[in-house]
């Protein structure tokens, strides 16, 4: 009987710490106009000739810890077009990048915690446009 107990109290304690570490946070989006990044609700678009950063700021500072950042674009599937890492930890809990050089269409950047197989942290879908010529009037 003591032996399930200690199970018992080590699956539960399992269980609760892996809940409270769940890496959650925000994307925002600063274009070269503006001075602050901002979050967009649902799927922000952006012109092919603008050069956009994004951050993802974690809600709670983390242990060090290495992202994977993961860009996808959609042809007749989801297609990855470009992977990179970042470093977290106590002192920096925000993973920056840069949006530039993309063809029109749908894309989605993927953040994953490369050290627990890769689980998925966040995902973010935006969209390419190209910029109508204003010599068409």
């Amino acid at each position: 009987m003591r032996y399930a107990s200690q199970a018992l109290l080590l699956f539960m304690t399992v269980l609760l710490s892996s809940s409270c570490m769940q890496m959650t946070g925000n994307f925002a989006f600063k274009g070269f106009f503006d001075d602050t990044y901002k979050k967009i609700e649902g799927t922000p678009e952006f012109p092919s000739d603008e050069e956009v950063r994004w951050v993802f700021a974690f809600s709670k500072k983390q242990a060090e810890r290495e992202i994977g950042v993961v860009y996808l674009k959609r042809e007749a599937i989801w297609v990855e077009i470009l992977t990179a890492t970042s470093r977290i930890d106590l002192a920096n809990s925000i993973v920056y990048g840069t949006l530039k050089g993309l063809e029109p269409g749908k894309y989605q950047i993927v953040l994953t915690d490369v050290r627990n197989d890769n689980r998925e942290i966040a995902r973010k879908d935006f969209v390419i446009y190209a910029r109508e010529d204003d010599d068409d009037r």
